[in-house]
């Protein structure tokens, strides 16, 4: 059976107040809970309080080999169905309870059954049986608890009505034991019968204190404490309109005080075709409704610090931006400095209490003037309608012009024209600082981008977008910064390099061009690093300081690093097939290609693709690499080594200089950055550094090269320190295998 128009617990079941025949309405229950279980077949029955059988009240697809099994099971003192049945949840038959029943599988097994006791508050009074050969999950026996309680009341109508037709004394007694309260009206909107329910649900224990339903003397009221006029009361509307009203939810407030919340139906009563006046039912829903209410806001607010959360405020910041004329409205989104370095010190509990109060003293910067939300971990967005800066006397935030960040402020700008800017300095100020986590001090700093509507976005998403630019382009301080046009500029540019680059490396248009290394003063080329270059036809030449970080950021740095090593082993071996002294390249290893530890297999397939001699291979890596996990980059370059392969460490003097280093990775070269060699001839503190560095990588047994040297000053120090190797400018510069001659002398 189809389940696609299934009801579910919250809607319930089909509204039945349409349906005036007992087994209709049967049925409809019937249908109703099969459709919500997947079930193709089932039954509904009433119980033998007794200990007689069951009295079968209407089926669906159920054999009659089932049927005619009913009797055997009963409500028997003792019996383990019977205590099932007590128990008022669901259970399925041979699997939570055993009944006794042949033992042998037949077409009537009962076996896969599932079984939903209907009670009222005597005990079961009712069950639904439902054939599911493949079983319900725990989810579905759930809601079908549910459903299962709003049953009682449908069944009981249906024997109301049945009552009716039989006798009017009888219903009257039916009307009695009803859950539900029912109240029959006259045409005139006179009470004229009251069940026991109806003066439990009221608090009215006698019919003539029941008002008139015209009578505005009920002050019933919708849900959120609005009056409603007599007009809008079901009763009256069924008496003027003849129509059924449904489940309509007000607000009524007992004889004592106390108030509920009840769903009211109004059904029109005919008496030989004219209307007579209105039968009114009505449930204390109270508790569903308070629950419904604390699961709305709950999806509208984070749970940690109670503010609300991206989905409410993003509603607000929708409803802002569609108001006309549309306020000034300030997007401020503010993130937590350095947070997971922050979450190892501290702890999870200790992260979340600093959420906590970082939550606090936003409510109370922010005040009247908008709205502070939780976004994520340690994201906060602020919605201001009025951005102007604090006044003077107000308590929720630093005042003054000392605590404003003025234009003297590194990388700031002058906010005097910008409220929001002044505004955004005073919170910064009040919450970079200390923090007293339960006797423990912790020290944060917080940054914060902003964007303003409408001047820097009239859409939620833009706004949005923008105000994260801002945050991003703060970098590592902790500031504020307002977006500007150029920030998206950037962003586009860097969006458009990273297709492009992706297209570059499918189609292989990226190319390898190669600096020597020379020996002095022979000027002789021992190896040449290979550098890549990246000519695009729709951008030009874009320059490997912009396109590198591209594609670290994207995942493109692995395709590239492997792209450069076999272009590289390719044009060793075709150089060396025509030279009695082979050449060495050099080729540059990232982060990325040693986080995975499987650089090595990557070598070691470009080897064999390639042909090419392990000999003729240097990798190079920089401190900064070994300094990410040393332990894994270590065995990773010994596996390197066992290889053929020679390792170089470049840019060393620079960075995290661990001298250490050099005593714990198997390198055979060690490339002095550009840095120690730059300008060296006129600094002295830097030639005595420059010259202990030279020495201490010869003592080492190491190949030692000056990187960067572009000046003869340079050159003539460098060899006078004793390095034989240097790379620069000042002999070769980069150039395509094309270009190159490498037998030309270099001067």
């Amino acid at each position: 059976m189809s389940n696609e128009s299934s009801p579910n617990w919250e809607t319930g079941l089909t509204a039945l107040e349409a349906l005036h025949d007992p087994g209709q309405i049967q049925q409809q229950v019937l249908l109703d809970i099969l459709r919500y279980a997947g079930a193709w077949g089932g039954l509904l029955a009433m119980t033998g309080r007794d200990g007689g059988p069951f009295q079968v009240l209407c089926t669906q697809h159920v054999p009659a080999a089932v049927l005619n099994r009913l009797p055997e099971i009963t409500l028997m003192d003792g019996s383990a169905f019977a205590a099932a049945m007590h128990a008022d949840r669901p259970f399925r038959l041979g699997d939570t309870i055993s009944v006794p029943l042949t033992a042998a599988p037949q077409a009537g097994d009962l076996s896969g059954t599932v079984i939903v006791p209907v009670h009222d508050r005597d005990g079961p009074v009712a069950l639904l049986a439902l054939y599911a050969p493949h079983g319900l999950g725990d989810a579905q026996l759930a809601g079908l608890q549910r459903l299962g309680r709003q049953v009682l009341p449908a069944l009981q109508r249906a024997q109301l009505l049945r009552a009716l037709r039989s006798s009017e004394a009888q219903a009257a007694t039916m009307l009695e034991v009803l859950e539900e309260g029912v109240m029959l009206v006259d045409l005139s909107g006179r009470p004229v019968q009251a069940n026991a329910a109806a003066h439990r649900i009221t608090g009215l224990t006698d019919l003539r204190e029941f008002p008139n339903v015209f009578d505005p003397a009920w002050k019933l009221m919708d849900p959120a404490g609005f009056p409603l006029p007599t007009g809008a009361y079901p009763a009256v509307q069924a008496l003027r309109t003849g129509v059924t009203v449904h489940d309509t939810q007000v607000l009524f407030t007992r004889p004592d005080g106390e108030w509920i919340i009840a769903s009211l139906n109004a059904i029109p009563l005919l008496e030989g075709g004219q209307q007579a006046g209105a039968v009114v039912s009505f449930t204390d829903v109270t508790a569903s409704y308070l629950l419904q209410r604390q699961l709305e806001a709950q999806a509208l607010h984070d749970p940690l610090t109670g503010l609300p959360n991206r989905r409410q405020v993003t509603t607000l910041l929708k409803q802002l931006c569609g108001e006309r004329p549309p306020p000034p409205t300030a997007v401020m989104i503010l993130t937590l400095h350095n947070f997971p370095n922050l979450l190892d010190r501290i702890g999870r509990q200790g992260a979340d209490r600093l959420i906590q109060l970082v939550a606090q003293r936003l409510e109370d910067a922010v005040s009247d003037r908008g709205v502070a939300a939780h976004l994520t971990e340690h994201e906060f967005l602020l919605l201001l309608t009025r951005p102007g800066p604090p006044e003077p006397a107000g308590p929720e935030l630093l005042s003054g012009p000392e605590s404003l960040v003025g234009p003297e402020s590194p990388g700031e700008t002058d906010r005097s024209d910008d409220p929001a800017g002044q505004w955004a300095a005073q919170l910064l100020d009040r919450l970079n600082g200390t923090f007293d986590l339960d006797g423990q001090a912790v020290h944060v700093t917080f940054r914060l981008g902003y964007a303003l509507h409408p001047e820097d976005g009239r859409t939620p998403a833009e706004l949005l977008r923008h105000a994260d630019l801002a945050l991003k382009h703060t970098g590592h301080s902790p500031a504020a910064r307002r977006f500007e046009p150029v920030m998206a500029a950037d962003v586009e540019r860097r969006l458009r390099l990273e297709e492009c680059l992706q297209r570059a490396v499918a189609t292989g248009t990226l190319s390898v061009h190669y600096q020597p290394v020379m020996a002095v003063p022979q000027r002789e080329i021992r190896s040449l690093e290979a550098l890549l270059r990246w000519q695009d036809p729709v951008l030009g030449t874009v320059s490997p300081a912009e396109f590198i970080p591209v594609a670290e950021s994207s995942g493109l740095i692995n395709d590239l690093g492997t792209f450069v090593l076999r272009e590289a082993l390719c044009q060793a071996v075709r150089w060396n097939a025509r030279r009695r002294a082979p050449l060495s390249v050099n080729v540059n290893v990232s982060v990325t290609q040693f986080s995975s530890g499987t650089f090595p297999d990557v070598v070691r397939d470009a080897l064999h693709r390639t042909g090419a001699d392990p000999r003729w291979l240097t990798l190079e890596v920089t401190e900064a690499v070994a300094a990410q996990d040393l332990p894994s980059v270590t065995r990773q370059l010994h596996a390197l080594k066992a290889l053929g392969a020679r390792i170089a460490l470049d840019d060393f003097g620079t960075g995290y200089s661990s001298l250490a280093l050099l005593s714990q990775l198997p390198i055979d070269f060690l490339k002095l950055d550009r840095l120690l060699v730059q300008g060296v001839h006129l600094d002295p503190r830097r030639q005595v550094l420059l010259r202990s560095v030279v020495h201490l990588g010869l003592e080492l047994g190491f190949v030692v090269v000056a990187e960067g040297v572009e000046l003869p000053e340079e050159l003539s120090f460098v060899q006078a320190c004793g390095c034989a190797h240097v790379q620069g400018f000042l002999l070769a510069r980069p150039q395509s295998p094309q270009q190159l001659n490498l037998n030309a002398p270099h001067h």
